[in-house]
């Protein structure tokens, strides 16, 4: 495209040049035939046939005298007259002479016979004239052609070619999303590609919708799944800690083994189904929550399993409620994966403790620590930065069950650090506002 560009004002120039050429040519007979007319205006006939001897004049290079059809002069100062001239003049027409001396020379009939039969004139050379000011002329017509053609360019190339160009890149921006605007039928190239992109988008949004009826429909599969596994699972359970407790020693460490794998597999479908929710954009503000109530049910629950662990879980809350905006099933779920996973990383025997406390009557601040071997640094930092719906971060960062423990927060308006113990451990503290005090009255 350049190229042609460039082409076409190259040729507009040439073409403005060979024009002014090429007029300048045709001009110059008119031009002669002009000045040679506007001289013989000033003829008197009468006064030359008066006094033939003394008619006629000359000042430079503009004379004016009469001869005989001869071609012979009364006035002893007329030149002699070119013979090539007169013979032409003889037969009736005016005869223009090529320029010598820089002068440009006509004999004219005037009369059928007489001393002013013929006049000869003569005057300055309109070429030599125009010389001086042919370069310039000739330069402004070339600068006004290469402007015309540029300008020509712009207008019936360039501009409407770059505000198509526009429009398209606009459509591809907005390919598969909601913002696509189809293009209305254009002919050539660009109409091609825009139809290519219409049909790109169209088949991006029905492959996209495609996918997300299907994801939907699993999810949906799996939150029903993961709802008729919790009945018999928390049944397994109860039944693997009593097993636990009776079995003798050299089954009991199986035993336990087995309870563990229970938990794993009961927290593992809870959350599951909460990430089911999550994924479908619920509030996790809808409902409220008394975090003592949470914090004292974990203990019980994680008492008995941190036991046959070798762990021991304890827990401290006040004694009022500690109400919170967040759904109860989400609360718990956040709080209890911290909880089981100081239990899981901990090899035992060692202790986890659960402290909730309130500050300034309208924060709460809630900590769970270990004595375990600590996080990797890889795993910390993932844990810092990984979110529930960063793909990534979900299939090469932590385990499922914190980072929903992290998007349930986020959602909520909490904050969640971790933090090492000295010498060894981990301590998860969750940070947030109290909802009498997020909604008074």
């Amino acid at each position: 495209m350049p190229r042609r560009i460039v082409a076409s004002a190259l040729i507009s120039v040439a073409v403005v040049a060979g024009l002014f050429v090429l007029g300048s040519s045709l001009v110059r007979p008119v031009m002669l035939r002009a000045t040679v007319a506007n001289q013989l205006q000033a003829v008197d006939l009468d006064a030359c046939a008066a006094d033939p001897a003394a008619w006629g004049w000359g000042s430079g290079g503009l004379t004016v005298f009469a001869y005989d059809r001869a071609g012979r002069s009364a006035n002893p100062a007329a030149p002699t007259l070119e013979g090539d001239l007169l013979a032409q003049a003889r037969q009736g027409e005016a005869a223009f002479g090529a320029p010598t001396d820089d002068l440009t020379v006509a004999v004219v009939p005037m009369a059928a016979d007489g001393p002013c039969a013929l006049v000869r004139t003569s005057s300055a050379n309109a070429a030599r004239i125009l010389r001086p000011h042919l370069a310039g002329v000739l330069a402004a017509s070339t600068i006004a052609g290469m402007l015309l053609a540029a300008f020509g360019t712009l207008w019936l190339v360039v501009w409407p070619l770059r505000a198509r160009i526009a429009a398209l890149a606009v459509a591809a921006r907005g390919v598969g999303g909601e913002g696509f605007q189809p293009r209305p039928p254009d002919p050539g190239p660009l109409g091609q590609l825009a139809e290519i992109l219409s049909r790109s988008h169209q088949r991006i949004v029905e492959t996209r919708q495609a996918l997300e009826d299907r994801n939907r429909a699993l999810e949906d599969h799996l939150a029903g799944i993961a709802h008729d596994l919790r009945t018999p699972l928390a049944s397994m359970q109860l039944a693997l800690e009593l097993l636990a407790a009776e079995t003798a020693d050299d089954l009991r460490h199986e035993a336990r083994r087995a309870l563990a794998d229970g938990v794993y597999l009961s927290a593992l479908v809870e959350n599951l189904h909460q990430a089911t929710r999550l994924r479908h954009a619920i509030d996790v503000t809808a409902g409220e929550t008394d975090l003592g109530d949470v914090v004292r049910r974990l203990e019980r629950r994680f008492a008995i399993v941190g036991r046959h662990a070798d762990i021991a879980v304890a827990a401290h809350a006040p004694d009022g409620p500690v109400p919170v905006a967040c759904t109860p099933a989400l609360a718990e779920r956040a709080l209890a994966n911290v909880v089981q996973n100081a239990i899981e990383h901990n090899p035992g025997p060692g202790h986890v403790a659960i402290v909730l406390t309130v500050s300034g009557g309208d924060r709460f601040c809630l900590t769970v620590s270990d004595d375990g071997p600590g996080l990797p640094a890889h795993t910390r930092a993932s844990l810092d930065r990984a979110t529930f719906l960063d793909e990534d971060a979900r299939t090469r960062g932590p385990g499922l069950g914190m980072l929903i423990t992290g998007e349930i927060t986020r959602r909520a308006g909490w904050s969640i650090a971790y933090t090492e113990r000295a010498p060894t451990g981990v301590q998860v503290q969750i940070e947030g506002t109290l909802r009498r005090a997020a909604e008074p009255g």
